[in-house]
């Protein structure tokens, strides 16, 4: 499944940090026009190339629902984040 929230935790000391809770399926909702307006141009871009469509389409599905769970910290001096994919 591909993710549909985003944790964001940012902490500037020890003991002070606020979490921030990003919906991504509304991202998902307001790219879906675009991406039916492009799937022509998907499609030619495939023929051009000799790409299987839904071989691509599945592969990219696959890379989409690989980013669940993915965590990325940064810390720094005093300084840290956190995003995580759910």
């Amino acid at each position: 499944m591909i993710p549909i929230l985003a944790v964001l935790k940012i902490s500037t000391r020890r003991d002070r940090f606020f979490r921030i809770w990003i919906p991504i399926f509304l991202v998902w909702l307001l790219l879906l026009p675009l991406v039916l307006v492009l799937f022509p141009l998907f499609l030619i871009a495939c023929l051009v190339l000799r790409v299987n469509p839904l071989r691509a389409i599945a592969v990219g599905w696959q890379v989409l629902s690989g980013l669940a769970g993915t965590h990325i910290e940064v810390r720094d001096q005093g300084h840290y984040v956190l995003v995580r994919l759910i």
